[in-house]
């Protein structure tokens, strides 16, 4: 059967299958990759007055994150590709969870500041490795689902994360919580090291039908000889543009986890801790919307036979109807009907996510993993660039409506550009 083609009853695997215990692993890693960047957030009055840092201090100790992100991403996506995943994510959560636990000692802004910026290196290459894994775990029709349920780990840990954190450094301390939380990532490493497998036909438990389903559209494994065009995969044309839509899309996520709360306090007047109850809910709707758009997005290359089309509609959906969101959040004129709005765009654009990572994977070919970081590097961009920019235009303008139109303006550009991608070309082959 070729990649793309709708699959016929007989070929469908049961559900209790390995490769949705894979799925299930993939989607606890995400879920502890945010759980690991959050707890800084909380921890942050604590630690400034414990380490007696100035806010310009504790505003470079997050930048470090980004800057070593950024730097990183690409070579340790190609390590993925090259050592193979199993060793990769190993290597990726091992290390940040040993600097997850040694921000916990710190004892100054000299050796927290490079401890941070040591842990954003050690987990660069996360989400691209681990989208590669599912591309090889699942064939092409259910790889928009596999993508969604990862994804969906990961809002749910951005949006739980900072009440899980409350609790444990109430219950250990600032220092505790940090050791707590790098313990659960190296838990983690050692379920990874001891059961999963590169090759689902390496595991023991998978069975002949499995891997038989598996195979259909599976994404290639790397050829050991093989080196990487880096010029044919950094300048493929879909794949670019493919960036650029998640460059937009890094946009408008930024606001929810920097200048939401602030937007709710300074524009509408709620009390910090009602606000911060608020600042989840567009989270929880993007959890939801990820789990939604790899589940439409199969269903439509199912019914259709078309991968490119279960892609694009799904792709340029999301982005439309979360422009829609933020344009309706312009008009919202309570508390209440603006996080509604802000919920909206959140859980539908989200809808686009899956397949965004999903058609990288298609694209990668046998470097989906180099893709995925190429492709990571254009959201760490926005990671970077978006607050100071939301920031710059909040003064300018005295609202954060101006945000909002701007990232209208990116998710309806974004909409468009979803229109001319084809997955069904890989860089590589």
């Amino acid at each position: 059967m070729k990649a793309g083609r709708a699959p016929t009853r007989d070929t469908i695997a049961p559900m209790a299958s390995v490769r949705h215990w894979v799925l299930l692993f993939a989607v606890f890693g995400a879920f502890i990759t945010y759980l690991d960047r959050v707890c800084i957030a909380v921890a942050a009055p604590l630690m400034q007055a414990d380490l007696k840092l100035s806010q310009y201090e504790m505003g470079w100790v997050f930048t470090a994150f980004y800057v070593a992100y950024g730097i990183f991403e690409m070579p340790s996506s190609w390590l993925g590709d090259r050592w193979g995943q199993r060793r990769t994510l190993t290597r990726i959560v091992g290390g940040w969870s040993v600097f997850t636990i040694l921000t916990g000692a710190a004892r100054g802004y000299g050796s927290l500041l490079a401890v941070r910026f040591l842990f954003g290196a050690a987990e660069s290459g996360a989400f691209p490795t681990l989208s590669r894994a599912l591309s090889r775990w699942f064939p092409a029709y259910e790889r928009g689902f596999a993508n969604g349920m990862m994804w969906t780990g990961a809002r749910l840990g951005g949006a739980v994360s900072p009440a899980l954190a409350v609790l444990a450094i109430g219950w250990m301390g600032w220092r505790g919580a940090f050791v707590l939380f790098g313990a659960i990532g190296l838990i983690w490493v050692a379920v990874c090291a001891v059961w999963y497998r590169d090759d689902p036909g390496d595991h023991p438990r998978v069975s002949k039908r499995e891997l038989e389903v598996i195979r259909v559209g599976a994404a290639p494994a790397p050829l050991k000889t093989q080196a990487l065009p880096w010029k044919k995969l950094l300048f493929n044309r879909d794949l670019l543009i493919l960036c650029a839509t998640y460059l937009a899309s890094g946009f408008g996520f930024q606001f929810f986890v920097t200048w939401l709360p602030t937007y709710l306090t300074r524009e509408h007047g709620l009390t910090l801790a009602r606000s911060g109850f608020y600042t989840a809910l567009p989270l929880l709707a993007g959890a939801a919307g990820c789990a939604l758009g790899g589940f439409v997005s199969d269903s439509i290359t199912r019914r259709t036979g078309s991968l490119l089309w279960g892609r694009r509609i799904v792709g340029a959906g999301g982005f439309l109807l979360g422009a829609a969101g933020f344009f309706a959040a312009v008009q919202a004129r309570s508390p209440e009907l603006a996080v509604a709005c802000l919920a909206f765009a959140s859980g539908t654009h989200d809808m686009s996510l899956p397949v965004l990572w999903a058609t990288c994977t298609d694209l990668g070919g046998r470097f989906g993993g180099t893709a995925g970081g190429w492709l990571n590097l254009a959201s760490s961009i926005s990671g970077m660039l978006a607050p100071v920019v939301s920031a710059g235009l909040a003064d300018v303008f005295g609202s954060f409506n101006a945000v909002f139109w701007v990232t209208t303006s990116l998710y309806l550009a974004g909409a468009m550009l979803w229109l001319i991608i084809d997955p069904r070309k890989p860089a590589i082959t």
